[in-house]
């Protein structure tokens, strides 16, 4: 018609009865082939029966059943450690053998180390010098803050902040002219009972005025007078109403008793504050007019250069610390401790041995307990949780059954021929009989099922069926291939374990299967069968299969 077409001749439509037969006739095929599978599946499965008189009927019951994952490995201590030599030097003790159990830091050999006490000693001298230093150089900042020297008014104000000055430099002046001070002679007899703080009495020269006083000071050193007349001197400070001056003369009077001569006034306090180190003025705590305390701070100058000396005696400082330690450190390195408490399984240097730096010395072993370690396929490592119980054997330990626990699933998996698995560790508390490094077989219960619905797995044909009892006993209405009575009920699977296989529908408590006494290929059932192809079975059990086992972990 398209070649008809193209010519430009009229081509005449298809009757609409040509579609309806097209589809008549794709019907029938489908139909034919239906027929074809039905009937496929019925030879075979009379063909998988030929052979196959006998069968056992089964009463499908509640019960329980226990699923497990199973894998082998080899035992390990619960912790081992190689201690291994740090330094070099001849062992003076190894107090210990093999076999022994040593506690955690107990000593296992003492080395010679003579030679590293002797750094230590140069380095505590070394650290002691850079301190020693140090201090010196910080007096030189405590010599850039300028202190009254007494105790009065600031009467002179020399510099401003910002100012440069020299060493020696008047920077303020300071003077105490609230108090006078006065001092006159006393016979050396009298002189000794007087003391600090007893009060006494000044009349100003010419005036007769007097004027309250204290004792400041009781002099000890004698002076001779002409006539051989002993004497001591004598402090007095009294109160300056205003009209006292250094010029200014008066005598004393002590218990009664009056001084030899007339003594002259002077200010209690007069001094300058010099600078005993160059710099720049940074800092000015006082303005003129001031009363001060004798030692406090004025003035502050700032000096580079000895910031610079502080700064580099500081980093001497931590240099020869750091030093220090590290010596220390290495001779703590001469006592060899052990790390974890255990049992000595081996022990390869003893007393009187020259080490060298790098060599293993022994072997601990903590035994307290043992652990496996199990790869549990990707597929199955979900059903792992810590906790969980691991029933275990072991071929140099036969007839003994031991228990141990999950205690750990390791989330970082490794992966081998596209296959990844997950380590899981189990711990064995009860160990007598077994030791590191023998081989054991697991089981991890992973399921415990109470009260559900069993078969025996071998009832279970290909695509999930059953032989399930109709009570129709006549050859004649019995489907092919089947055994008179039965028919083939597709049901529903749950958990499997070796023998038993949960059915979660299609069946109830009471029914009678099947069990055929010989079992043809064809109904073979495998429920740990592995999936042929990974990206079918992505992480669960195909629909109608039982739950497959890891790689290396079979059920």
């Amino acid at each position: 018609q398209e070649t008809a077409a193209a010519q430009g001749y009229d081509v005449p439509e298809e009757p609409r009865k040509r579609g309806r037969k097209g589809w008549i006739i794709g019907v029938s095929v489908l139909l034919v082939i239906a027929v074809v599978l039905i009937a496929g599946r019925a030879m075979r499965l009379q063909r998988s029966l030929a052979g196959t008189s006998s069968y056992t009927p089964y009463t499908v019951s509640r019960g329980n059943i226990t699923v497990t994952l199973s894998g082998s490995g080899t035992l390990e201590p619960a912790d081992s450690y190689t201690v291994t030599s740090l330094i070099s030097g001849d062992i003076l003790s190894a107090p210990f053998e093999e076999g022994d159990i040593v506690g955690k830091d107990q000593v296992l050999f003492d080395v010679d180390s003579s030679d590293i006490e002797s750094s230590i000693k140069q380095a505590e001298n070394s650290l002691k010098d850079s301190e020693n230093k140090l201090d010196s150089t910080l007096r030189q900042l405590d010599n850039l803050k300028l202190t009254a020297t007494g105790t009065g008014s600031v009467i002179e104000l020399n510099v401003e902040e910002g100012d440069s000055v020299q060493a020696g430099q008047t920077v303020a002046a300071i003077r105490d002219s609230d108090t006078m001070r006065i001092t006159v002679l006393f016979q050396k007899t009298v002189a000794e009972s007087f003391s600090v703080g007893e009060s006494a009495v000044v009349t100003i020269g010419g005036t007769s005025e007097a004027y309250d006083g204290i004792v400041s000071n009781v002099g000890t050193v004698d002076h001779i007078l002409t006539g051989n007349v002993i004497v001591r001197e004598i402090t007095v400070d009294v109160a300056n109403p205003g009209a006292f001056s250094p010029a200014s003369t008066a005598y004393v009077t002590i218990g009664g008793i009056n001084g030899l001569y007339n003594g002259t006034f002077h200010y209690k306090y007069e001094g300058n504050v010099l600078a005993t180190l160059s710099g720049t003025v940074s800092e000015i705590n006082v303005i003129e007019g001031s009363r001060v305390l004798k030692g406090q701070v004025i003035i502050v100058l700032q000096n580079d250069s000895v910031d610079q000396q502080i700064q580099s005696a500081r980093s001497a400082v931590e240099s020869a610390k750091l030093a220090l330690e590290t010596q220390q450190k290495k001779q703590a390195e001469y006592t060899i401790k052990s790390p974890i408490a255990g049992t000595i399984v081996e022990k390869i240097y003893k007393e009187g041995d020259t080490l060298k730096a790098g060599e293993i010395l022994c072997t601990v072993f903590d035994l307290s307990h043992l652990s496996l370690v199990l790869n549990v396929d990707e597929l199955d490592i979900r059903k792992i949780q810590p906790g969980q119980t691991v029933t275990l054997t072991a071929d140099a330990a036969k007839g003994t059954d031991y228990t141990g626990v999950v205690t750990k699933v390791n989330i970082k998996g490794a992966t081998k021929n596209g296959v990844t698995s997950y380590p899981v560790t189990i711990r064995i508390d009860k160990t007598e009989g077994l030791l590191p490094g023998m081989n054991v077989d697991a089981k991890i219960v992973v399921e415990d099922l109470r009260d559900v619905l069993l078969v025996p797995v071998s009832a279970v044909m290909r695509n999930n069926y059953v032989l399930l009892q109709t009570g129709e006993q006549d050859p004649k209405t019995a489907e092919p291939g089947v055994p008179a009575g039965f028919t083939q009920t597709e049901v529903t699977l749950g958990a499997s374990n070796d023998t038993d296989i949960v059915i979660t529908g299609g069946l109830k408590e009471g029914d009678v299967i099947a069990l055929l006494d010989n079992t043809p290929a064809s109904y073979d059932y495998n429920p740990f069968a592995q999936p042929q192809n990974r990206a079918e079975d992505p992480g669960s059990a195909p629909q109608g299969q039982p739950p497959q086992p890891a790689s290396g972990v079979s059920r």
